[in-house]
């Protein structure tokens, strides 16, 4: 069964973020998912366009109140 990592990044921001969910997502297992909590929604196209040419996969978006949730499934694509 995956597991599944929250990356809390609300507060931190462009670059430092988008490094710091691409390095947790380096040290994760295929098929696990990172939860990436962040407040800027430039950032969260960012890091859906980076996400799109890796062979990770954002498998959710959630918009809540203080925050935008991405679901990113680790290593589950093929890359193109």
């Amino acid at each position: 069964m995956a597991s599944k990592i929250v990356l809390d990044l609300k507060g931190i921001f462009s670059p430092l973020n988008l490094l710091k969910c691409k390095s947790c997502l380096k040290s994760m297992e295929t098929g696990n998912i990172l939860e990436v909590l962040l407040e800027d929604t430039d950032v969260v196209q960012d890091l859906i366009m980076i996400v799109k040419r890796s062979q990770d996969e954002v498998i959710y978006k959630k918009e809540m109140e203080d925050c935008i949730c991405l679901g990113i499934k680790r290593g589950s694509r093929l890359k193109k």
